[in-house]
């Protein structure tokens, strides 16, 4: 008992007050590095970054300030930062291999806070998701889509992939192509388009919306017709001219094509 007493003793009387002040030290560095954080989020320079720099830069610092205030920790404990950097570069390249992944997502959101290829709120096209940017964060892009779902896409991914950003620039060109049979008059035709498109108070006046024959189909004349609209209008746009063109070729007596074959017999 006398010698697990004296043991106590001696312990608390070298590493008690290592332990407290590591303990201090942990408490104290930690809670300074949420005020840290608060005080830079709310500095002049860092308010001219975007929203999505900004989240991500400030994710960046705060997790570098908590792993100095840890290492500052296990310095105080008495261990030998040279013993911490070799067992930190062990672990580093057996974590490095079992979370490559993680690591090149990490690489691809800083690729995407420099390089900035598109920006929360965008509407954006990876080739197999589309929708709009609801984050940017370390790891992985938040996407919504059209139909209000939530696509999380791994940022190794989309800082390699060709992506479309459809909100780049304030207009959008409509393209739609409407098909009529071939007892159609060429001149009317367009001009009912072309007039279906005017009236649309939605398409804009310049440029001029463009109707013409494209192509003569198997069974049907095809008519190209390009209107420009404010990117926020796009949709509306391309439903409207879908249904109101049909309409007005009811009204002026033009035909579309059904799918048919024509078969010969020899005898």
């Amino acid at each position: 008992m006398d010698d697990f007493l004296n043991t106590a003793v001696k312990f608390a009387t070298e590493y008690g007050l290592k332990i407290v002040g590591a303990l201090l030290v942990l408490i104290i560095g930690m809670s300074a590095v949420n005020v840290i954080v608060k005080i830079v989020k709310k500095s002049r320079s860092f308010s001219k970054l975007s929203a999505d720099t900004a989240k991500f830069t400030a994710s960046v610092i705060k997790t570098i300030l908590k792993l100095i205030v840890i290492l500052t920790c296990i310095a105080i404990l008495g261990v030998p930062m040279s013993s911490i950097i070799a067992l930190i570069g062990t672990a580093g390249v057996a974590v490095g291999l079992g979370i490559q992944g993680s690591l090149s997502n990490f690489a691809g959101g800083i690729v995407l806070m420099i390089f900035r290829p598109f920006h929360v709120g965008d509407f954006i096209d990876t080739g197999t998701y589309a929708g709009t940017v609801e984050a940017i964060g370390v790891y992985y892009t938040y996407l919504i889509t059209i139909d209000n779902s939530r696509v999380v896409v791994p940022n190794s991914v989309v800082s390699n992939l060709t992506l479309r950003d459809y909100s780049s620039f304030e207009k959008r060109r409509v393209d739609i192509v409407f098909k009529v049979d071939y007892s159609n008059d060429i001149e009317k035709v367009k001009s009912v388009i072309l007039d279906t498109a005017e009236k649309n108070e939605l398409v804009l006046k310049d440029p001029a919306p463009f109707v013409r024959l494209s192509n003569h189909g198997d069974s049907s004349l095809d008519f190209t017709c390009r209107a420009w609209c404010n990117t926020a209008d796009y949709w509306t746009v391309y439903f409207d001219l879908t249904e109101n063109v049909k309409k007005a070729f009811d009204v002026n007596g033009i035909t579309v094509p059904f799918p048919q074959m024509d078969v010969h017999i020899k005898n």
